[in-house]
């Protein structure tokens, strides 16, 4: 028969790794999937009853060591007020990142998707300010 043993407020943090946000799940397992990408990002603000896109750009992820902390930092460095945060996969033919000059159109034709039809937001990742996968549903008015 096994030991059962108690832990105490004295164990170590450390011995319990935390637990991954919702974002670091869907980066690893998206870097998992295609490899390097291009990552089109878009800020919004979340009212009662709307989402608006206040700030978009895109950046060329090479890797899957990211936390949500240190993404929200980054975000947080567009010095605009956001509540959530929506993230679209781009891939060059080959795969990989898309070259700049395809990104940044790409980017004005995810911006224009979102203008549109702020449900767009669902065909990529949605997120909370915590890192919380998150999914706008049209409201009854």
């Amino acid at each position: 028969m096994g030991t059962l043993t108690a832990l105490s407020a004295r164990t170590p943090r450390a011995m319990f790794p935390p637990m991954k946000t919702d974002f670091e799940q869907w980066l690893a397992a998206q870097f998992a999937d295609t490899g390097p990408f291009t990552l089109f990002i878009v800020l919004v603000r979340i009212g009662e009853h709307e989402v608006a896109a206040v700030k978009s750009s895109y950046a060329h992820l090479i890797g899957d060591e990211m936390t949500w902390p240190e993404m929200s930092r980054l975000l947080d460095s567009a010095r605009t007020p956001w509540d959530g945060v929506a993230f679209f996969v781009g891939l060059g033919h080959a795969g990989g990142p898309l070259p700049d000059a395809a990104a940044a159109r790409r980017l004005k034709d995810v911006e224009a998707d979102v203008a549109a039809d702020p449900l767009s937001l669902n065909r990529g990742l949605f997120f909370d300010r915590q890192g919380r996968h998150l999914r706008i549903d049209e409201a009854a008015r």
